[in-house]
């Protein structure tokens, strides 16, 4: 069949103005207009996180976003590093639309993960005894296990002014904050169950698919944009290398309304910005809370998760030195300073450290920060604390590349 002159322009528009959005996003970025590099490291990472943004739009709107077919798209992970991730979670999302309704089954692979959907989580979560769920998930509540969309929802063309990437239908969690534990890798899957659900997906047309880059023009310049001025933000609103107190609103982030348990937030934050000499330190020292899980985690210039896997860039509650008066200690800087809890910025100037309570019950503990030399550490930790070698640090980092790789590969 012969291919229209209409269907050649409109293929050429959509393919160009995606080509276009590159280009201009990147012009912002060099000329000054979006961020704030400092130097030309900083400028680098900026153009990647921009590049790794372009390359989630695309995948994420050409293949993840049909909500009568939905998939998950796994993200912030290994390959789409942005948005701050907590290296303890798997996140997925997938594209739904309000006026369906879908049911989400999975197994979470076991004891020693933690599951949140929706306003769900695992211990409200009816499960069978093999550990396998289903939820449902519609505008409309349900008996059982269920979880609400907003009625308006239109997951394939949804680009929210706040978290662009993350708007268009459910993001799914699994925390796992066990890493010594071989636990098998579970499974989620989601279907449309409806009525009106149809039973095929459409043949791919010209003008599907020139919508579909369409779109993810739209979402790579919404998302290139207000990912990497909200971190710009934070460095305005905050002074370097002072900690804040935790707060149930993500920094950067306004009018949030913050995820609820049994009339409880779930998650408080709090950050650190950086800006580190290569012979200096941050010394940060927290009582514990008292809920299941807590991580420090590392984020350079542009909120994204930097070197995971060579570098010890996070810690949790399971992998953390906590001194014998009950209190943690980490210390980031470039260089190692010979203890368990070092944050290896990798050389990095700036950057930020960002920290969760989860869940916790009572105690919402505030970590204090100071600023010394390097040198200086020893002396102001607790005469007990453990020193760190060359050696033990190598082992360490070895087991971090098999336990993150055994996760990332399933």
């Amino acid at each position: 069949m012969a291919i229209s002159v209409e269907e050649r322009e409109k293929l050429r528009a959509a393919w160009n103005g995606h080509c276009d959005a590159l280009r201009q996003v990147a012009s912002e970025a060099i000329d000054g207009a979006l961020g704030d590099p400092a130097d030309g490291g900083e400028l680098a990472e900026l153009l990647r996180s921009i590049a790794r943004l372009a390359a989630l739009s695309l995948q994420h709107r050409l293949d993840f976003n049909d909500p009568d077919f939905p998939l998950f798209l796994r993200q912030m992970d290994d390959r789409f590093r942005y948005g701050g991730p907590d290296n303890n979670i798997a996140y997925f999302m997938a594209a739904l639309r309000g006026d369906a309704t879908y049911r989400l089954r999975g197994n979470n692979g076991g004891d020693g993960r933690s599951v949140n959907i929706g306003r769900l989580w695992h211990d409200n979560i009816a499960t069978a005894a093999n550990g396998d769920f289903e939820v449902i998930v519609s505008a409309e509540e349900q008996p059982g296990n269920w979880t609400p969309i907003a009625p308006g929802l239109t997951g394939d063309t949804s680009i929210p002014d706040q978290y662009p990437t993350a708007g268009n239908g459910i993001t799914v969690r699994r925390y796992d904050w066990d890493w010594d534990r071989d636990l098998p890798p579970g499974w989620l899957t989601i279907e449309r169950i409806d009525p009106g659900a149809p039973a095929y997906p459409p043949a791919l047309s010209t003008d599907r698919l020139a919508d579909q880059v369409f779109n993810a023009t739209h979402l790579f310049l919404a998302a290139a944009r207000w990912w990497n001025q909200r971190a710009a933000n934070v460095r305005a609103d905050n002074p370097p290398n002072v900690i804040t107190p935790p707060s149930t609103e993500p920094p950067g982030v306004r009018n949030f309304k913050p995820p609820m348990t049994g009339g409880k937030a779930w998650l408080y934050y709090g950050i650190l910005c950086l800006d580190l000499a290569e012979d200096e330190a941050i010394l940060i020292e927290t009582d514990l809370p008292d809920g299941p899980y807590w991580s420090f985690t590392l984020y350079n210039m542009w909120w994204e998760a930097p070197d995971i896997m060579n570098r010890q860039t996070s810690l949790n509650a399971r992998q953390a030195h906590v001194d014998g008066d009950g209190k943690a200690r980490f210390v980031i800087s470039a260089r190692d300073p010979g203890v368990p809890n070092w944050l290896d910025t990798g050389g990095a100037r700036r950057g930020f450290l960002h920290y969760r309570w989860f869940r916790p019950d009572r105690a919402i503990p505030t970590p204090v920060s100071r600023l010394l030399k390097v040198d200086a550490v020893r002396a102001a930790l607790p005469a007990d604390h453990p020193a760190v070698d060359a050696d033990a640090r190598r082992a360490t980092l070895s087991k971090r590349r098999e336990q993150l790789a055994r996760r990332f590969q399933r």
